[in-house]
Formats: C-alpha cells, structure tokens, sequence
C-alpha cells in the first residue's frame, strides 16, 4: 500500500491512456461502409493491454453531400477501463472527423472525459485555408489558429486510402495528418511488409499482410496492422503494455471486463535487485541502468540532480545527487520568463491557485522560502490521494485539491508562477521505498539561484534526494487538449529496462 509521503502514479496510465486516444484515427480498424450509402455502417473492436481485456472501441463512418462535394464523417469512440495501485480509472475517448473525397480535413471534434476531472475538448474548423480550433481544458476556453496546407489530410483518411488502394509487400504511403491532441501537424508512414499466420480474437489462424504505421509526432511508437486483401485490418499491435485490438462483433465488444482489471500502475513497476531500504533523503546515489533497444545515453539528459556516463551500447552509470532549495534569494531580474505564464494546464491567475500561493508563502520575500513552503504547502493539503484522474490542470487542482503526483505538480508550479517564480513541470521515475522499485512520475522545477531546482510536492523535503531520474521536462504550454508530448520519454524505458542501485550516501 502506498503511504501519503510516497505518493506517485505509474505514469503510463496517463501516456497510455492518451496515446491510445490518440492514436485512434489509426485503429478504425474496418473500414467497410459502403460509400454508396448515406447511412452510418458501425465496426466494432476490442481492446486488450498485457493480456487483459480492458475495453472497446467503435467506428461509425457515413457519407453525405454538401455544396456539390462528398464528405465524409469518421466517428470512433473508445472507452476503456482499469486500474492504477488499486482505484479504478475509467476514460471515453471520442473522435469525430470531417473530409472531403481526397481526405482534406475539413473539422474535428476530440474529447476525453476521465471524471472526476472536466472533460478536456477540442473542436476544430476549416476557414479559408486556416483551422480555428477552440479547445477547452479544466472548463476554460482557448483559442488558436492553424495555417492548413492543402494536403493536410484527416486522422481517419488512412482507413479510407488503404480500402480504395491496399498495399502489396513492399509498398508504402505517406501522407500529412492534424492531431488534435498535439494540436500539430504530423506525418504518417504505412509500409507493408510481408504475408505473416496471426492469431484473431477467435484464436483462429489467418494468413495477412503485416504493416507497420508511424507519426513523426509519436517517434517512439510504431503500430502493426494486420490487413486483409481489402485493406482492413484485423488485428493491431502497438508498444503500450502490450496493447492488441481485434475487430470483432458488437456483442463481443460490448461484453463486460471480466476479471481482475489491468493494474497499469504496479504492471509498470521497475523492480530493483537488493534494494536500498531508501533513497528519498540519500545525498547520492550511484545506479546501473541496462536497456537492451534504447540509447540511454542520448535519452537520459544530464542535470544539476543526475549524471549519465555512458559504459556501453546498452548501459549507463547514472550518478544522482540530492538538491535541496536554496534560501536567502531576494527578489532581482526575472530570467526565464517564458516560464512564468498561464498554459492551460498552469493557471497561474486563476483566483483559487492565487488563493493558495498567498497562503503557502505567508509574506516571506524569500524566493527560496517562499518555494519550500509551497512544496510543503501542496503536500500537506492534497490530503486526498486520488489515483483515478489521468491529469488535472492547476485551476481544478486548487479546487478540488486532491489527486496525485500530476496533480501535486501542477498545482504547485502554477502557485510558484503566481508569485513570480519560473516554474516547469519534471518527468521521470522515483523510488519508492515500500515497493522496492521505481516508478513513473512527476515532480516540479523551480528557476532559483541560475538553475532548475526540482521540488516533489508529494513528498515535502525543501527539494529531493538522489531518488528521481530525470527524462524531460516541459512548461505544458502545448496548444493541444493534452500533453502527449511531455510523457513520451517514458515509452522509451519503460518495460524495457533493468535499474540497479550500486551505492549510495545518506
């Protein structure tokens, strides 16, 4: 059981969870409507993560005429249910699409719902050459505009392409597609390969052409589809705890989870051989770090906390120090100031976030201090830790205040930009005492003295010990609903890495 003073998720629910939102304009698994007709046809899939069933999707696609031009509307739904250190999360995913005949796309709708936090939307509409897109985040609206080049299809072309002209071995197709997640433009590559004898939901064997699908957005992340002789895809495979979908029937689909639900969080747990009693408050910290598919040395940076040398293809010495905050900071030139403003995910004016910032820094003038008493601040109030929300931005945070460590972080960097303090959120693994592993998380940085500092608002120590390895940092600025981006680091790693602790220093 985890106590409150290590208090941290396996981040992979959040990146998991919304890459596979995201990625739902590649599982419209079988496009099989009849382009003749003007009414919806739906198709049906399901979804398993390591072996377990853990939800559904469906795809309806229609045609109708406007202006003299057919358009086609692409709708997929996706809901999926689990668990994170025992608490059930459960996430709908809903996409809706708009293209001309070549695929231009033309509007979207994009909406996640994960209660208890808000629903997070996005709605987008082509207008002379330029997508307004309206996105909504911790109930608050933003604005932006996008220049669409004319060749920018819709997430849901590639289903449509494949049907009208199926690949051969050896064939490929590239194209440009907007993610309205990332709120980019990215580009998608289908390449066949070969004949290969898969296994469907059935558990009958079939003989299908492989594909693997990329987006230059998702670099990490690479799709196999498994098409028929009509370019339908039966059976899909992607890099995320092991996720496969089968298209099937809606009654299979629909059929209830049985069983334990998937554990994404425990399920994601980097065991350590002979682990040290802590490291929370351990001054140093020497790790032997072993992958045998990542470059761990171009994909662990270095910073005031951690130090990678590079032992061999496969294998780091990763040095990480404890830093505590400085104190005795007076106010001077604010440098990086690009980290003081409102994102939608830091709403550093809202009134409540504003609230709690005057009351953790309870008149200090000292920047350090005014840090550290926010930190311990964001740890003693978010008493109730709940596992269940993906992420919440700051403003619902400073309402409702509970969550866990994506809510502490965010809370705490938008109090430490409400009073002038650059601020960034930090992602990563932590070690967790009680569990003898490492496991995903974030933390907050704080520009203090010339360099970031990292403060962990659900632990409270004035700064952290050599316990947290550092893989990206970002200020959540995105103008996407979610913050794909910042978590795709961890894919990297994850399930794919030997941590063990060599020494360390108390």
């Amino acid at each position: 059981m985890l106590t409150r003073r290590s208090c941290f998720k396996g981040l992979l629910v959040v990146v998991g969870s919304l890459c596979l939102c995201l990625l739902s304009g590649l599982l419209n698994l079988a496009w099989a409507a009849d382009e003749s007709a003007n009414h919806p046809r739906e198709d049906w899939q399901v979804i398993y993560m390591a072996h377990q069933r853990v939800g559904y999707g469906r795809s309806q696609i229609s045609k109708m005429m406007r202006d003299g031009q057919a358009i086609y509307v692409t709708k997929h739904e996706e809901r999926l249910q689990m668990k994170r250190f025992g608490q059930s999360i459960q996430i709908e995913a809903l996409s809706v699409s708009e293209e001309n005949e070549d695929g231009q796309l033309l509007g979207f709708v994009w909406e996640m719902k994960n209660p208890p936090a808000n629903s997070t939307k996005s709605v987008g509409k082509l207008v002379n050459g330029r997508l307004q897109v309206e996105t909504t985040v911790g109930g608050r609206i933003t604005k932006h505009d996008v220049t669409l080049e004319a060749d920018v299809k819709s997430t849901a072309y590639q289903d449509r392409l494949l049907r009208s002209k199926p690949l051969k071995a050896g064939e490929s197709v590239t194209f440009k597609t907007y993610s309205p997640e990332f709120g980019k433009v990215g580009t998608i590559k289908v390449t066949a390969d070969e004949m290969h004898s898969v296994k469907l939901h059935d558990n009958k064997e079939r003989s299908l052409l492989k594909m693997r699908v990329s987006n230059s957005l998702l670099p990490v992340i690479e799709m196999k589809m498994y098409c028929d002789e009509h370019g339908d895809a039966l059976r899909t495979e992607a890099p995320l705890l092991g996720m496969v979908t089968f298209s099937v029937s809606r009654d299979v689909a629909l059929q209830a989870i049985a069983g334990a639900e998937l554990d994404v969080a425990v399920g994601t747990l980097i065991k350590v051989p002979n682990p040290p009693a802590t490291l929370i408050k351990a001054k140093t910290a020497i790790l032997k770090v072993k992958s045998k598919d990542v470059d761990l040395g171009k994909l662990i940076p270095n910073s005031p906390t951690q130090s990678a040398k590079v032992v061999s293809t496969d294998e780091v010495e990763l040095t990480l120090t404890g830093l505590p905050a400085p104190r005795n900071l007076v106010p001077g030139a604010v440098k990086q100031k690009e980290f003081l403003g409102e994102t939608q995910f830091l709403q550093a004016k809202d009134r409540r976030v504003i609230e709690h910032a005057e009351r953790a820094a309870a008149g200090s003038e000292d920047l350090g201090t005014i840090a550290v008493r926010m930190e311990r601040y964001v740890y003693e109030k978010l008493t109730k830790k709940n596992f269940s929300t993906a992420l919440a931005s700051a403003a619902e945070v400073a309402e409702r205040m509970e969550g866990d460590c994506t809510e502490h972080a965010c809370l705490l960097a938008a109090m430490l930009r409400a009073k002038q303090i650059p601020s960034r959120v930090a992602v990563g693994f932590v070690f967790a005492d009680k569990l003898g592993a490492f496991g995903g998380h974030m933390w907050t940085e704080a520009f203090l003295n010339d360099q970031w500092v990292p403060l962990d608002g659900t632990l409270g120590l004035g700064g952290i010990g050599a316990s947290h390895i550092k893989l990206s940092d970002s200020d959540l600025s995105d103008n996407g609903p979610v913050p794909v981006a910042s978590f795709l680091p961890i894919f990297n790693i994850i399930n794919n890495v030997q941590i063990e602790v060599v020494k360390f220093e108390r």
